[in-house]
């Protein structure tokens, strides 16, 4: 018997193992090893290429022949060994690993930076709020420019443009003509291929070369912002979150070729811009989708529904979070709160009495006064009829009558069985409306609209502390980030503040960008990836041997 000797080495995504015998090992060149890693092929198919290589001087003595023979014997052939493919990619999807915002441990990304801070590059880019993943060497994101839907790959070393494929959009859905953007949802990847998905168009899948594999187009979504949610990998499907002012749906396609795997129909939602994320727990694993009012788990494989649980906002922007065993999320959305500024539905009958000028049973936007309901018009006309009719009254009346915003944690019980009576806490105070929160070493932070940061245990609800100010005004679009044992809050006219985590609120930096941000940036070793209106930046600190 001759004892084994494995080499190991990675590229990209996969790992592989070269396998031959302990006594081969010292008799290989290291330009063969070279080319096998750089090739991934079998030995034969390099041993004459290496034999250009220097090689060691026993090796020298021996014919080609029986160098051949001995590459290709049993006992000596080594074998490249494709390794567990579902190694963990570093920023895979929209939020990094299972969307929680959070980098790898041993992550370093720089605290302060600038357009001439710690910019290890920049390169222009076109319009849209998607925010980059990391795949394979390259940074992918989705952009639109001229009625063309753009997805854009950057080599993550130089910010050159690896490749460029565009989709024609003769229909483009309607977004909010400052916030939105028909390019907002953002890529996700598999380590193999690529997928991106626009409203208007629907889902496509490239290779990592930007080779197109498959299209699954979809009829133009209704939610007058524009589509947001994105894609998310759950097995062999892509899974796509489809929530509209009508006819919302939860669509899962094969990654192989794009056809349809499920398709679950949500009467009950309405538009909504959250993303799924994976929840393992008790042997299962659960596809949770946030919603109008209700977060739900689902089977990945069929899309039946487990359980929900109540307590989402009428509209979730935001994306629920992981922790340990826990499922945590935040939403809120005007008029959600008990108490002043709550909206709430005039009774129906007593209102078509008072303004039903046509008598015909049904409103048009001329017949509404001017008022809360009426700046809803789009929201209410849920089939696009230009009428709002009873049912859709009666239904936003009764998600209006029940929202309450909140931020809560959810634990499954003993025998796996989640429902709002394993909710661990509910807490209502500096709540999210498109910035999704963060789980970080053990503690749970929102950022609400005008720059307020707030740290919970995310066991009990805790509050450590609670709206600390961070400095930065405005908005707050792009999500909460962390590595390094720091919180990355950004707010949309472009301060990006650096708190510390912990229980203590400690501003570490504050770095202003000079122009808007609403993409959430990717981490990838150290190095933060963050796209502004113009702009995609990779920001890293300088090593001794890279000045600059």
């Amino acid at each position: 018997m001759h004892a084994r000797h494995d080499i190991h080495w990675s590229e990209g995504t996969l790992k592989f193992t070269l396998r031959t015998n302990a006594a081969l090992r010292p008799l290989l060149p290291s330009h063969f090893l070279k080319s096998i890693r750089a090739a991934g092929k079998p030995l034969a198919g390099l041993a004459g290429r290496c034999l250009h290589a220097p090689v060691p001087r026993v090796l020298r003595r021996l014919p080609l022949a029986l160098i051949l023979g001995l590459a290709l014997t049993p006992l000596a052939r080594p074998s490249v060994v494709a390794a567990d493919a579902a190694a963990p990619l570093p920023w895979p999807q929209f939020r990094g690993p299972n969307g929680t915002g959070v980098a790898p441990e041993g992550s370093r990304p720089p605290t302060t930076f600038g357009p001439t801070q710690n910019a290890r590059w920049k390169m222009a880019c076109p319009e849209g709020h998607s925010s980059p993943i990391v795949a394979g060497e390259n940074l992918v994101l989705t952009a639109f420019q001229g009625q063309q839907l753009l997805t854009l790959a950057f080599r993550r070393n130089s910010g050159r443009v690896a490749w460029r494929r565009a989709i024609d959009a003769p229909h483009v859905e309607e977004v909010h003509p400052s916030l939105g953007s028909p390019a907002t949802p953002t890529p996700v990847t598999d380590g193999n291929q690529v997928y991106v998905f626009f409203g208007s168009f629907g889902l496509r899948a490239y290779a990592l070369d930007g080779t197109e594999r498959w299209s699954h187009p979809v009829a133009l979504p209704q939610t007058e912002y524009g589509s947001s949610s994105s894609p998310v990998i759950a097995g062999d499907h892509v899974v796509q979150l489809l929530d509209q002012d009508g006819g919302s749906y939860l669509l899962a396609v094969h990654r192989h070729n794009g056809e349809v795997a499920w398709k679950i129909d949500r009467p009950d939602m309405r538009r909504g811009f959250g993303t799924p994320v994976l929840w393992s727990h008790h042997g299962l694993t659960d596809l949770v989708v946030p919603g109008t009012l209700w977060l739900v788990g689902l089977d990945p494989a069929s899309g039946q529904e487990r359980w929900r649980v109540s307590g989402l906002a009428r509209i979730t922007c935001t994306t629920p979070v992981v922790s340990d065993d826990l499922l945590l999320t935040a939403s809120w959305t005007t008029g959600g709160d008990r108490g002043a500024g709550r909206i709430e539905m005039p009774e129906w009958d007593a209102y078509l009495a008072q303004h039903d000028a046509d008598h015909d049973g049904r409103f048009t936007p001329a017949e509404l006064p001017t008022g809360p309901v009426k700046e809803r018009i789009k929201h209410l006309d849920g089939n696009r009829n230009g009428y709002i009719e009873k049912t859709e009254w009666l239904s936003m009346a009764d998600i209006f009558g029940r929202v309450e915003n909140q931020a809560f944690a959810v634990q499954a019980d003993a025998q796996g069985t989640v429902s709002d009576g394993t909710v661990l806490w509910r807490f209502k105070r500096g709540l999210p409306y498109v910035a999704s929160p963060i789980a970080y070493r053990g503690r749970f932070y929102l950022v609400k609209n005008g720059g307020m940061l707030t740290c919970l245990d995310p066991r009990t609800g805790h509050a450590y502390y609670q709206e600390e100010r961070l400095g930065a005004v405005g908005d707050y679009y792009a999500s909460l980030t962390a590595a390094n044992g720091r919180i990355y809050a950004i707010s949309r006219p472009g301060v990006v503040t650096v708190v510390k985590a912990g229980d203590t609120f400690q501003s570490l930096a504050r770095n202003d960008l000079g122009e808007p941000v609403q993409a959430t940036p990717a981490i990838a070793d150290n190095t933060l990836y963050l796209r502004t209106a113009t702009w995609l930046y990779a920001f890293e600190e300088p090593t001794p041997d890279q000045p600059r």
